[in-house]
């Protein structure tokens, strides 16, 4: 079934929200799934299902789903495997029609399971409900404090953004990874389980109309609807960046996915096309799934790819070079003027990278003298995009070194990222966060920082060529 964007809404954006499952300490899923509702302050009413309790956390428990007067338009089960159809047919007579089944054992487990999941399909097509998972934590919304996980989060905020990620694992959800730590600015979370209904061309048809994205992040084993997600994609990369990190990239690995979740991963070959004919951005490591985006998320995008490098260590300076070209980056010329401007600072330079060593050694404010060479750098009109290497784990810097950012804010119209070094890994951590909480890209690898910006001069190369979909499609 295509699903309509409107078909959507009740899983961000529900107003009553009823939760199926175990109530009872200390392993009720239901229960943990109610703790993070409101550890995270959902917006909407929550009611819980359960035959056998009256009430929980100060909450009202109904024996059924057709008990709640309200009405509710999600509902998440994590119920036995074999009671899954028959609450979906109870979801049906309530008029809910957004269902995310949250219970494992389905085709990731072999031909019973499979069985069971084909039963669930049918049901679902036959009574008009759509289904997320199963085999799925969900979904979180950071606008309405929807947070479906099942597991405990030892955490109470995710801070909201413009990033949108959607996955085939639990793993990249608020139980898995430390969102309050890394302060990712996040819209939207999606675990699509086993896909065996919903999957990435729906979220893709939702998120490319959500205002509060502005970035989408894929990580995904196969795909369910080949040609169908081709044309979803197509017109989301017309409007936002998509970036995807694919596994199932080797045998193995496609071996793995179809054990993991009951799909078989499409080959590498396959999404190589899909990348270059849909504009998608390729990314290589989880690392680069969870830290690349936020670039986007932060700044504008770049007018070329034209790349100028302010380093305090000339070696990683070159590394920096390497990097950029590698990945579709070229090194500025600087202007005779930066470089005059550069000299009269004390740094002497006749190229990029602009290599601050030798000049922060006998300067007597070695972050003065930082601020104004990256300032010149900016200001070149040679230059599109900016990558500064800096120390930032020597203690008596690290809040200087985020003031100096936030005096350059005034002169940051060109995207501009940072990678972090220095001796002591609480403290560069501290300052790449605060960094980010400035809107200045901030990271603790050096590849990563790179490519972030190569992949915003990849995608505004992009929209370029797509320029006739975004008329045809009426996109701005």
């Amino acid at each position: 079934m295509n699903l309509r964007r409107s078909d959507f809404v009740p899983f961000f954006e529900p107003q009553g929200v009823a939760v199926v499952g175990s109530l009872r300490e200390p392993r009720g899923e239901a229960l943990t799934v109610l703790r993070n509702m409101q550890r995270f302050g959902f917006t909407g009413q929550v009611y819980p299902i359960n035959p056998s309790q009256s009430e929980v956390l100060g909450l009202k428990v109904y024996s059924k789903l057709k008990d709640v007067t309200e009405p509710v338009d999600l509902a998440m089960l994590i119920t036995p495997p074999n009671a899954v159809a028959g609450l979906l047919e109870q979801c049906a007579g309530k008029g809910t029609r957004a269902v995310i089944v949250g219970t494992e054992g389905f085709a990731e487990r072999g031909e019973v399971g499979g069985s069971l999941q084909r039963q669930l399909v049918e049901v679902a097509r036959g009574r008009g409900l759509r289904l997320l998972g199963p085999n799925t934590v969900g979904l979180v919304n950071t606008s309405n404090g929807l947070v479906t996980v099942p597991y405990m989060i030892g955490y109470k905020t995710i801070k909201k953004g413009g990033i949108a990620y959607a996955s085939q694992s639990g793993f990249v959800g608020a139980q898995g990874q430390p969102l309050e730590d890394r302060a990712y600015p996040i819209s939207k979370m999606c675990d699509f389980g086993n896909k065996c209904d919903i999957n990435e061309a729906d979220l893709l048809d939702y998120l490319v109309h959500d205002v509060e994205t502005k970035v989408i992040v894929l990580h995904l084993e196969s795909v369910s609807e080949g040609r169908r997600f081709v044309h979803a994609l197509t017109e989301a990369v017309a409007s936002k960046p998509v970036l995807i990190f694919k596994t199932g990239r080797t045998l193995d690995g496609a071996r793995a996915s179809s054990s993991h979740t009951g799909s078989l991963a499409s080959t590498s070959r396959v999404f190589d096309v899909l990348f270059k004919q849909t504009g998608a951005i390729r990314l290589d490591t989880w690392q680069e799934y969870w830290e690349v985006p936020k670039i986007f998320a932060l700044q504008a995008l770049p007018k070329g790819n034209r790349l100028g490098v302010v380093t305090a260590t000339g070696g990683v300076g070159v590394a920096v070079v390497d990097v950029a070209v590698e990945h579709g980056l070229s090194i500025a010329p600087l202007s005779d003027r930066s470089l005059s401007k550069l000299t009269s600072l004390g740094i002497h330079v006749n190229r990029n990278p602009v290599d601050l060593g030798p000049a922060m050694v006998v300067n007597e404010d070695p972050l003065r003298l930082t601020e104004e060479a990256i300032r010149v750098v900016l200001a070149d009109s040679n230059v599109d995009l900016v990558h500064v290497v800096l120390p930032g784990g020597v203690e008596r810097w690290a809040t200087a070194t985020v003031k100096m950012f936030e005096g350059l804010k005034s002169d940051m119209a060109k995207p501009l990222s940072v990678y972090v070094y220095g001796t002591r890994v609480s403290i560069i951590e501290a300052v790449a966060r605060q960094l980010d909480s400035v809107d200045v890209p901030a990271y603790l690898d050096m590849d990563t920082s790179v490519k972030a910006l190569a992949a915003m001069a990849r995608y505004a190369e992009i929209l370029s060529w797509t320029e006739p979909i975004r008329a045809q499609a009426g996109i701005q």
